[in-house]
């Protein structure tokens, strides 16, 4: 979830707090464990935002800008200086804590200081760290014809994960559909895969809020599940074509 920093900038001198919020935000780019520690960290962490010097609406509302994959995000930082860097005359910078901040603006997605590499933090996202403090481990897999998927023709597929998986995608219009397969196992555990019917542009948040939904889940019950995205514009890719194939949301697509 947590990028790695393009590059070095310079900041002013940071506080105490604000350094050791640093600190734990370079960590969690290193590892999954040391990432939902800054997460969980970062609720009661004091962070900053941009918000308009002129605006007569009595509750503070916050600036969005648009991220270059199309969609709005509301930008957050672990420092002033990091703030006040990404200003401009027409902003103010507003303080609060992680928890206030994220509580404040239900629906809306943020990134975490986005010109230093930092992350997105989806609406689903948001839900599951306030709710108990989970953060989903997601890894891109990038499927290619040199590795092709084989979908089990006597499959048993985790059937009671379906209405966890449908419940995510009616609350995402983007979604077309959705299929599962059961693969090869993995180190003697069964291993199955989602593959979801998405435009590219909206193809990472339907990863990130699938597994955030079913991580859990899928831990207690010893089962290895990959997240796979096509392009419903394009048709079913051909690993979606063979038997033991189950289309679970929306409708078949040619």
């Amino acid at each position: 979830m947590i990028k790695k920093s393009p590059k070095n900038r310079a900041f002013s001198m940071s506080s105490p707090a604000e350094q050791d919020l640093e600190r734990r935000l370079e960590l969690a780019r290193l590892s999954h464990d040391d990432e939902v520690l800054f997460f969980r960290h970062l609720l009661d962490a004091r962070v900053y935002a941009h918000a308009p010097i002129s605006d007569d609406y009595p509750r503070t509302r916050l600036i969005q800008f648009r991220h270059p994959d199309g969609f709005y995000a509301v930008p957050f930082f672990t420092s002033r200086s990091k703030a006040l860097f990404a200003s401009g005359p027409t902003i103010r910078i507003v303080q609060m804590t992680g928890r206030d901040l994220l509580q404040g603006s239900p629906g809306a997605t943020f990134m975490l200081n986005p010109n230093d590499g930092g992350c997105v933090l989806y609406p689903e996202e948001v839900l599951a760290l306030l709710k108990d403090g989970s953060v989903a481990r997601v890894e891109i897999l990038d499927q290619d014809d040199s590795a092709p998927l084989v979908s089990l023709e006597e499959a048993n597929p985790p059937t009671w994960l379906m209405p966890t998986l449908m419940a995510v995608y009616m609350d995402m219009p983007f979604v077309r559909a959705a299929y599962l397969l059961e693969l090869e196992p993995l180190e003697g555990a069964s291993r199955f895969l989602v593959a979801i019917g998405v435009g590219p542009e909206h193809a990472e948040r339907a990863v990130r809020a699938s597994t955030t939904a079913i991580q859990t889940l899928c831990a207690e019950a010893g089962i290895y599940m990959d997240m796979a995205t096509f392009n419903p514009q394009k048709g079913r890719p051909e690993y979606l074509l063979q038997r033991g194939v189950e289309r679970f949301y929306g409708p078949q697509l040619n």
